[in-house]
C-alpha cells in the first residue's frame, strides 16, 4: 500500500480547509516578493528625483507587507495546525483500534515494548512532519519557483551566474539527504532498544532484584544509552550539516552575485536600483531555503516514522472468529472433540466439556495439562484446529465473540489491575455502574471489608499490577469485577490460590448464592474448590482422562493421577 496515500486519506474531508491554508501559506511568501520592486523603484526613481515624502510611503509599504505577511502566516498556522493536529488524531484512532483488535496471537509474533515506543514517538514524528510539508516545504518550493521567475525579470544575467550554482546546491542536498536518512533509521532503532530497556527495569524490577542482577542490569542499558546518544548526536549533527552546508553555497552565490553586479553597476549596464533589488529577492530566497533546509530533515524523518507504522497497519492476522451474531447467552457453553496445537506440539487432544446454567464445572490436572488453554479457547482466543465450540447451542463461527465476552466475567490466574484504584479497577468494563451495586459484589467476593478498611476505602491505588495489594486481596478485587458483570457465566482460574481455607469456603458459598445463579467454570487445585462442583473434568497431558461428580473424579486422582495432596490445597501455582 502506498503509505503516501493511505496517510492522504485522514485528510479527507479537510481537503478545501487544507488547500486553503496552503494558498495561504503561499500568499504570505508571494507577498513578500514586491518588496524588491519596491527597494527597485525607491532607489532607482525616488532616491533620484528627491521625493523624500514618496520615500517614507515606500519605507512604509515595506514595513506593512512585512506586518500583514506575518499576520497572514499566524492565521494560516493556526488553521494548518488545526487540520494536521485532527488527520494524526484519526491516525492515532487507527492505531489504537488495530491494536486492540488484533488477534491474541499476533502479540506473540510482535515485540510489545517496540510497538508502544512506535506508536508513541512515530505518530508525533508524523505531526512535526505534517506542519513541516504543508506549512514550510510545499509553500516555500512554489513561493521559490516565483521568486526565481521575478528574479530573471529583475535582471536575467545575475539570474543566470545564480543558476550556475543550483546543481551544486542539488547534488549536496541530495547526497548530504541520504546521510540524513540514514542517521534517522539508526537513532529510531537506537530509541527503541533505549525505550525497550526501560520497559524491562520497570516491568522486571523484582526479577532483577531477586538475581542481584542491579550491577548486571544497568551495564546492559548503559550500553543502550550510549548507543542512543552516539546516534542521536549523528543524527542532529547530519541535520545541522545539512542546513550549514545549503547556507554556506547560498552565501557564496550572494558573493558571487554581488562582485558581478558591482562590476555591472560600475560599467553602467546596470542600476544601482536593479543590484539591490536583486540581492534583496535573493536574501527573501535564501529564506526560504532556509526554510527548507529545517522542513526536509523533519519530513525526512517523518516518512521514515510512517514506514514503520504502516508496518503495523499492514500487519494482517485474521481474528479466530468473525461471526456477527448477537445471542441471547443463558451461560451454556460447549467444547465437542476439541484438539489444539501450538506449532508442532498438541496440547489439547479431543477434548469434551459442557457448562450448563445454574452449576459449577471444575476441571482440574497438573501443570501444563491444558486448563489455561481450554481457558482460551472459550473465550474465542485461539481458534481449535479439530472439533468445534458452542454457545447457547451455536457455533462460535457464527457469534459476534465480542457480545459473547460481555456477557462473561473472567478472573484469571494471575489478577489483571492496572495502576489506579480500587474501584477503578472494580468497574472496568462496567463504568455506568452504582456505589450500590459495586459494593454488593466487592461483598460477594469478599473483598467489602478489607477495602472499606483501608485508609481511602475504594479510592485506594492499587499501585502497578496491584503491586501495593497482597495477592489474595488482588485477587478478591478481579473477582469483584468479574461478579458486577452480572454475567451468565463466570470464569475463574485458580480463584483461591492466596486464600486460606476459612475465605475459601465463603467465597464458594457466594458463587452459589449470586442472584440469577450464573453457570461457573472453576480451574483449580483446592479440593475445598472441587467439592463444591457439581461436575469435574480431570485433564492430563491435554486429554480429560476422568469425568464425573467431584467424588468420582477424586476417587480416580486418588487411584495414582499424579497431582499429589500438596498440588490438591490450593497453594501451588497453574503455570502452563
Amino acid at each position: 500500500m502506498n503509505k503516501w496515500r493511505y496517510y492522504g486519506n485522514y485528510y479527507r474531508g479537510l481537503f478545501s480547509s487544507l488547500a486553503f491554508g496552503i494558498l495561504g501559506s503561499i500568499g504570505q511568501s508571494l507577498m513578500l516578493l514586491a518588496i524588491p520592486l519596491l527597494f527597485k523603484y525607491g532607489i532607482d526613481t525616488v532616491i533620484p528625483g528627491e521625493e523624500f515624502s514618496r520615500l517614507i510611503l515606500v519605507g512604509a509599504a515595506i514595513i506593512g507587507l512585512y506586518l500583514i505577511s506575518g499576520g497572514i502566516h499566524l492565521a494560516t498556522r493556526k488553521l494548518v495546525l488545526k487540520i494536521t493536529k485532527q488527520a494524526v488524531q484519526r491516525f492515532r484512532d487507527e492505531l489504537l483500534k488495530k491494536l486492540i483488535f488484533l488477534p491474541r496471537t499476533a502479540y506473540t509474533e510482535v515485540d510489545r515494548d517496540v510497538l508502544h515506543t512506535r506508536i508513541v514517538q512515530d505518530t508525533e514524528r508524523l505531526d512535526v512532519m505534517s506542519n513541516a510539508l504543508i506549512v514550510q516545504l510545499i509553500p516555500s518550493l512554489l513561493a521559490g519557483v516565483i521568486l526565481c521567475l521575478l528574479m530573471v525579470v529583475l535582471n536575467w544575467s545575475l539570474f543566470a551566474v545564480l543558476f550556475l550554482i543550483m546543481p551544486v546546491l542539488y547534488l549536496i542536498s541530495r547526497r548530504l539527504g541520504r546521510r540524513v536518512r540514514s542517521s534517522v533509521r539508526s537513532y529510531h532503532r537506537s530509541f527503541e532498544k533505549f525505550s525497550k530497556g526501560v520497559f524491562f527495569i520497570i516491568q522486571m524490577l523484582d526479577l532483577m532484584r531477586i538475581q542481584a542482577a542491579e550491577n548486571l542490569e544497568l551495564s546492559s542499558q548503559r550500553r543502550k544509552v550510549e548507543d542512543l546518544r552516539v546516534t542521536s548526536e549523528a543524527m542532529a549533527l547530519w541535520n545541522t550539516a545539512y542546513v550549514l552546508v545549503q547556507d554556506t553555497v547560498i552565501a557564496v552565490a550572494g558573493v558571487i552575485v554581488l562582485v558581478v553586479g558591482g562590476v555591472s553597476v560600475a560599467r553602467g549596464s546596470m542600476s544601482l536600483g536593479e543590484l539591490i533589488s536583486f540581492y534583496v529577492a535573493m536574501g527573501l530566497l535564501k529564506n526560504f531555503f532556509r526554510m527548507l533546509s529545517v522542513a526536509i530533515p523533519q519530513v525526512i524523518q517523518g516518512a521514515e516514522s510512517l514506514t514503520a507504522l504502516m508496518r503495523i497497519i499492514d500487519f494482517e492476522e485474521r481474528n479466530p472468529y468473525r461471526g456477527k451474531k448477537k445471542i441471547i447467552f443463558n451461560g451454556n457453553i460447549e467444547m465437542e472433540a476439541v484438539s489444539f496445537r501450538y506449532q508442532d506440539q498438541w496440547v489439547l487432544q479431543d477434548v469434551d466439556l459442557s457448562v450448563t446454567p445454574g452449576a459449577i464445572t471444575g476441571i482440574v490436572g497438573p501443570n501444563a495439562a491444558g486448563k489455561t488453554t481450554v481457558l482460551n479457547l472459550l473465550l474465542g482466543f485461539y481458534r481449535p484446529d479439530q472439533g468445534r465450540l458452542l454457545a447457547g447451542g451455536i457455533e462460535y463461527d457464527d457469534i459476534d465473540l465480542t457480545a459473547l465476552r460481555r456477557a462473561v466475567g473472567v478472573v484469571t490466574q494471575k489478577p489483571l489491575l492496572f495502576s489506579g484504584t480500587i474501584l477503578e479497577n472494580i468497574v472496568y468494563g462496567v463504568p455506568d455502574a452504582d456505589m450500590k451495586d459495586i459494593e454488593a459484589a466487592a461483598r460477594l467476593a469478599i473483598a467489602h471489608t478489607f477495602i472499606e478498611s483501608l485508609p481511602e476505602g475504594y479510592d485506594t491505588s492499587v499501585g502497578e499490577g496491584g503491586i501495593s495489594l497482597s495477592g489474595g486481596q488482588q485477587q478478591r478485587i478481579a473477582m469483584a469485577r468479574a461478579v458486577l458483570r452480572r454475567a451468565p457465566l463466570l470464569i475463574l482460574d485458580e480463584p483461591t490460590n492466596h486464600l486460606d481455607n476459612d475465605v475459601s469456603r465463603r467465597l464458594i458459598a457466594n458463587l452459589k448464592s449470586i442472584p440469577g445463579r450464573p453457570a461457573v467454570l472453576i480451574i483449580t487445585h483446592d479440593r475445598n474448590v472441587i467439592a463444591a462442583c457439581s461436575r469435574v473434568s480431570l485433564l492430563r497431558e491435554g486429554r480429560v482422562v476422568a469425568e464425573g461428580d467431584s467424588a468420582e473424579v477424586m476417587r480416580e486422582v486418588s487411584k495414582g493421577f499424579n497431582v499429589g495432596n500438596e498440588e490438591l490445597s490450593g497453594n501451588l501455582n497453574d503455570e502452563e
